[in-house]
């Protein structure tokens, strides 16, 4: 195994490239479409076994 390169901060932040935390479009379209799911879930399911459990 070989020993770790411990290089210079400037060169470990040579393969970095962040310039903003903006999240992309499309995440945050899987995002909305995940809680629409949930709630398209619990009216649609949940409810109405809960209905049926208690």
């Amino acid at each position: 195994m070989n020993p770790p390169n411990d290089g210079s901060p400037q060169e470990d932040a040579r393969y970095h490239s962040y310039v903003t935390h903006h999240i992309p479009w499309y995440v945050r379209a899987m995002w909305i479409a995940f809680w629409i799911g949930l709630v398209w879930y619990v009216v649609k399911y949940a409810i109405p076994m809960a209905r049926n459990y208690f």
